[in-house]
């Protein structure tokens, strides 16, 4: 391996590192499923990897990276694959994967597993607004432009999920006192 191709790949594991938990996040947003969001997320990389303009410094990585972990994660949630498997787990045929005894390995925390839980109830475009805006740290321009919808749109929809999560969160906390 020549020096520039170290120079590359210590450049890509770099950027890796800085956005992996940015795409997981936002893959794992639209799916709920912590198996596929991995598969997805290392798709989002090679796709990176093979973008000969990525690694340029005029190249908008962060946004990229975003609308491609976007397009994959939406992509896999209308595959048949996806569909079958979805069907087996509910009918209780599919065991618990690897990916998944990891996550639950790391979400110790009740509040987290109930902020699951709430965004599990919530519709596509929901979770889709809520990840851009809270994972991605996305602006309301930003989440319209990528969503193709007004940015009015994205600022009340906003506004109404959160007043609903934190309705619906104390109503699940109040329910256990």
């Amino acid at each position: 391996m020549n020096k520039n191709n170290q120079t590359i790949d210590a450049q890509f594991a770099l950027l890796i590192r800085q956005f992996q938990g940015l795409v997981y996040s936002i893959v794992y947003g639209i799916t709920l499923n912590a198996e596929d969001s991995w598969d997805i997320v290392q798709e989002v990389f090679i796709k990176a990897f093979n973008n000969s303009e990525f690694l340029s410094e005029s190249f908008r990585q962060k946004a990229w990276l975003v609308k491609v972990a976007r397009n994959e994660a939406l992509k896999n949630r209308r595959s048949l694959k996806t569909k079958l498997r979805y069907l087996a787990r509910f009918c209780g045929f599919e065991t618990c994967s690897e990916a998944a005894e990891l996550e639950n390995r790391f979400i110790k925390d009740e509040t987290v597993v109930q902020l699951k839980d709430i965004l599990s109830k919530l519709d596509d475009e929901d979770r889709q607004i809520i990840t851009l805006r809270f994972s991605a740290d996305m602006s309301y321009k930003e989440i319209a432009d990528e969503m193709q919808i007004k940015t009015g749109t994205v600022m009340s929809r906003l506004s109404r999920l959160k007043d609903r999560l934190g309705l619906v969160l104390q109503e699940e906390i109040s329910d256990e006192v």
